[in-house]
């Protein structure tokens, strides 16, 4: 199942190019818009052959590929029954069963020949009948690109040592985001499941630390984090540690006051054959140079 793993990944994400550029979305902090004023857009025969819905299509090809891998009697269903029938005993599970629903009504709109794919006013809108029942998707282009993202991850992360309980922060804080750039949903189910945010989770950037200070307070781990290093929205840390022979990683979203509770910390437990030995790729992210002694840095 690996080598299955690395192919669907690979198809979503192989193509990327690796660039940490800023993230540009809307939010309106008031109900009165404030109008500006844009030069007409130049004309173009192919304005809807764009990345965002290559992208989006292909995720959804490659996420439906993976829930077919999962399911032994796939066979002769249809994609929403696919839908219907996906696990939601986690909350990866739940999230991902929500994007696979936003995926399919753009693939299924867009390849049938009663369904409509239109640009207004910056929102791509997808319109169609599938099966007898119209099918409406209004989302900005940013929100396909998230959606592609958000696919490339849960992907990527079946491969990963991430805890499920990571998976989940990182995921949700995916669809949250992807819900803002929503503006009309409709599919057999009517609306999208609303997941509740239960805590905000840095999903732009995460800083690794492998040599965290920690210390035992009663039912507590506390993890000493330097005052330069306290702010978690400036940096978002994963903490690394190695706790009675057993790997764990932590977010610092996870902590309160810099201490997680023992009752807590099985859930942050990497999935590592062994519970400790990382991926022979994350020895990269963790490479340093001992410094001589007494020697000239160049």
């Amino acid at each position: 199942m690996v080598k299955l793993h690395d192919l669907l990944t690979g198809s979503t994400n192989g193509a990327q190019r690796r660039l940490s550029l800023p993230e540009y979305r809307q939010i309106e902090l008031y109900t009165k818009r404030k109008a500006l004023v844009f030069a007409p857009a130049e004309p173009r025969q192919d304005d809807l052959v764009t990345d965002e819905l290559r992208g989006v299509f292909s995720a959804f090809l490659v996420l439906d590929s993976y829930v077919q891998s999962q399911t032994p009697d796939c066979d002769g269903k249809t994609t929403w029954q696919r839908a219907a029938g996906m696990p939601r005993n986690t909350m990866s599970e739940r999230v991902v069963a929500e994007l696979y629903r936003i995926l399919r009504v753009a693939w299924s709109v867009a390849f049938t020949p009663q369904g409509r794919v239109t640009i207004d006013d910056g929102i791509i809108w997808f319109n169609g009948t599938v099966h007898k029942l119209a099918l409406q998707l209004a989302i900005t282009p940013i929100g396909l690109q998230l959606l592609e993202s958000a696919t490339a991850y849960y992907l990527e992360s079946l491969r990963q040592p991430y805890p499920e309980a990571y998976v989940a922060a990182m995921l949700s804080q995916y669809f949250f985001d992807i819900s803002g750039e929503l503006k009309r949903y409709f599919d057999e189910d009517r609306v999208l499941y609303q997941f509740r945010r239960t805590s905000r989770f840095n999903r732009h950037a995460r800083f690794d630390c492998d040599n965290p200070k920690t210390e035992v307070e009663g039912d507590f781990l506390r993890i000493e984090i330097s005052p330069l290093y306290r702010d978690a929205t400036l940096y978002p840390i994963d903490f690394f540690i190695v706790y009675r022979d057993i790997l764990y990683i932590i977010p610092v979203e996870a902590l309160t006051d810099g201490a997680l509770p023992f009752a807590e910390m099985d859930k942050w437990r990497a999935r590592t054959p062994d519970g400790v030995t990382l991926p022979a790729s994350f020895r990269q992210r963790f490479g340093r140079e001992t410094a001589a002694i007494n020697q000239p840095m160049t």
